[in-house]
């Protein structure tokens, strides 16, 4: 049924993935080792840092800086006019290791200052300061005090600051034991296991623990194990100039800890923080991550804005669209850049910009509806929407014309585009919706239409009354935008640009001399050197791309396996759209991706598994796999398992739990289904010419 004898042959060329030699990869910049102090940087233009494999922890709720590893590297290399250069490493053990042999000049991957790290590495002043937290089930037991730590077991890894920490607590508590987990365990894996019962209890900094316990309701933080440990960079203890200047920088910046979290000031203020906080929603339209990026674009808009006046942009993302204007007044951010329609009854709560959009409000009905013509066929029918959304009191309005017209208030958190999925699958009638969003939802191919517009609406942002330098500057930038070349490529970027690829009819047509791709000979070089099945490789670069090297996406991704440009240079690749280097890129991330799985995963569910990380992004595979061990799914199988809960993260009810937040869910099924079908294909076809 889901036809995993096709797939058997690339199973067998897989299974000696891990045999493959780092020797038969392109060199890349984060390769070559040497050392050197800030002169010697300087004089070969690049800053590498070595860092953690994934940018985004997690989806911010409360304004963190989710990328905040990334970002320190990339600015220091900035303030230093340097090229930053990314060593990506997903063994902790190993940073300073690499550090001291020369991978790298610098390691920054949150790791705290301890004694013991300090007798072979220098560290930075710190830019963060963190509490330490112990993490246990609920309903189990709770330690109240560090005498209560007797005869239990926490898991950590030996190289972390924590292992330190219980060390010392041990000298307190004999009884305390303490069981070392494998180096590549990050938090998130801790805390899966001891949700699940694998582990007892671990430890995690309280800025980790505050981004990642919204999904985990069987945990608890009864205890705090350290107060005020210092994060910092590490460097070598030789490079005494980088010290001195990475010094300066993050006390110029002001990295250090902001324990006030909610402020009310006017730009002034922000500028002094150099932090812009973004108010907005997780959706598909304002803000949300796709292949480790944080993309939306209400997001592009506000960064643009916000690089301009050398601000960091930050996102904070309340629990309902009701609450927008609350955080807001509250100080819990500076701006609301959700999609929000200018009304008179928000005008009264806060100061909105100059219009940056206008839309319609259309009726959405489903693709075969051809009912409604006219505002009076709108008579006996029921539109489903928000209470707090613009649309309610257009359509209270339109009550007193329309007979019989039934309004359905729904939940808070549930968002437009599941409105209109509901609206396609039969499940709501109709409902009344910005006409940018249902472009958005068009070009995904939700089976709708919207025959019908009741009005015209003005989108804007809104700041604090009292707040007249913040908004004055919003507005400029919108006068100098609007209707611009980035505007417009947002726009199109977003609203317009079709994300689906049209099936061809050809696709699996071979001739007799076995021929998928005008790029055969690459694949196969590539697949063989990756110990991967060539023609997989082939179907996913037809999904891809369509076999045309020269293709761009939505997002930036590049060349015929549609790398994005970052990952690119990460693994070594420049010209993403020459073949060679395209397939190449391609074909070794895909590889990466395979080994992040356990090996006790069977191959083919680790080849799905990591068919979607690269179509969604790999922090979304993650919160499926959590998801579906929480439904009773096999965690560890696509078809019929992970893929059901994969589709569960565009619902408010899961994705806001989640660590990586919304996903278009629907997307990577598709994706791994249509290449698994093609694969098959070529498989057949094959064999039936060879």
């Amino acid at each position: 049924m889901h036809r995993i004898g096709a797939l058997l042959t690339a199973l067998l060329s897989v299974c000696v993935l891990l045999q493959c030699s780092e020797s038969e990869e392109s060199p890349s910049l984060s390769a070559q080792k040497y050392t050197g102090d800030y002169s010697e940087l300087s004089s070969r233009g690049r800053l590498r840092a070595i860092v953690p494999l994934e940018a985004i922890e997690y989806m911010p709720r409360h304004g963190e800086q989710v990328t905040l590893t990334y970002d320190v590297a990339r600015e220091l290399a900035e303030a230093f006019k340097l090229q930053p250069v990314l060593v990506e490493v997903g063994d902790f053990s190993k940073m300073m290791a690499k550090l001291l042999e020369g991978e790298g000049d610098i390691v920054v991957a949150s790791l705290t200052i301890t004694p013991e790290r300090q007798k072979h590495a220098a560290f930075s002043v710190p830019y963060m300061y963190v509490d330490e937290y112990l993490v246990t089930r609920s309903n189990g037991r709770m330690p109240g005090k560090i005498e209560d730590l007797a005869d239990m077991e926490i898991s950590v890894r030996r190289s972390s600051s924590y292992y330190q920490t219980l060390m010392d607590l041990r000298r307190q508590v004999p009884s305390l034991r303490i069981r070392t987990v494998p180096e590549t365990l990050n938090i998130e894996s801790l805390l899966d296991g001891v949700a699940r019962g694998e582990y007892d209890a671990t430890v995690s900094d309280s800025h980790l623990w505050h981004a990642l316990s919204s999904y985990h309701d069987n945990l608890a933080t009864p205890l705090v194990l350290a107060k005020d440990r210092p994060i910092a960079v590490m460097m070598r203890p030789e490079d005494t100039e980088l010290k001195t200047r990475v010094d300066e920088y993050l006390l110029a910046r002001h990295f250090t800890r902001l324990r006030q979290r909610e402020f009310t000031d006017d730009l002034p203020g922000l500028i002094e923080r150099r932090r812009l906080r973004m108010i907005t929603r997780n959706n598909a339209m304002t803000y949300f991550i796709h292949r480790g990026l944080q993309v939306g674009f209400e997001y592009e808009l506000m960064k643009k804005f916000a690089s301009e006046h050398g601000l960091r942009l930050e996102v904070v993302i309340p629990n309902s669209h009701a609450e927008l204007l609350s955080y807001l007044n509250d100080g819990k951010g500076d701006v609301v850049a959700a999609a929000m329609t200018i009304t008179p009854e928000r005008q009264a709560e806060a100061d909105f910009t100059w219009p940056y959009n206008e839309v319609e409000e259309v009726v959405v009905v489903r693709e075969d509806d051809n009912s409604i013509d006219s505002i009076r066929d709108l008579a006996g029918r029921t539109f489903y929407v928000r209470g707090s959304s613009s649309f309610y009191p257009t359509l209270k309005a339109l009550q007193d014309s329309v007979e019989d017209l039934r309004i359905v208030k729904l939940p808070e958190d549930v968002e437009t585009e599941e409105i209109m999925a509901g609206v396609e699958s039969g499940l709501y009638d109709l409902t009344l919706v910005d006409s940018n969003l249902f472009d958005v939802e068009r070009t995904y191919g939700l089976k709708l239409k919207a025959p019908l517009s009741i009005k015209s609406t003005t989108l804007g942002w809104a700041v604090r009354k009292g707040n007249p330098a913040l908004l004055g500057s919003l507005n400029e930038y919108i006068r100098r935008e609007k209707g611009g070349l980035y505007f417009n490529m947002m726009k199109k970027r977003y609203f317009e640009n079709p994300r689906r690829i049209a099936r061809a009819k050809d696709s699996t047509r071979v001739g007799i001399s076995g021929q998928l791709s005008p790029y055969d000979d690459l694949v196969k070089k590539y697949a063989r050197r990756y110990g991967q099945d060539w023609r997989l490789i082939t179907a996913q670069m037809y999904q891809e791309s369509k076999f045309n090297p020269q293709a761009v996406s939505w997002v930036g991704a590049r060349g015929l396996m549609q790398v994005m440009p970052k990952t690119g240079l990460q693994l070594g690749f420049e010209n993403l759209e020459d073949p060679n280097e395209g397939i190449h890129a391609g074909t070794k991330y895909l590889h990466q991706l395979i080994q992040r799985f356990d090996l006790e995963i069977p191959i083919q569910s680790r080849i799905h598994f990591a068919l979607a990380s690269y179509n969604v992004g790999y922090g979304h595979l993650l919160d499926a796999r959590r998801l579906a061990r929480e439904k009773g799914w096999d965690a560890n199988r696509w078809f019929g398992n992970v893929e059901h809960a994969m589709r569960l993260l565009s619902q408010p009810a899961y994705y806001e739990r989640a660590r990586f937040g919304y996903c278009r869910g629907g997307q990577p099924v598709h994706y791994v289904e249509k290449i698994q079908s093609l694969y098959d294909a070529y498989v057949e076809v094959l064999d039936t010419t060879q």
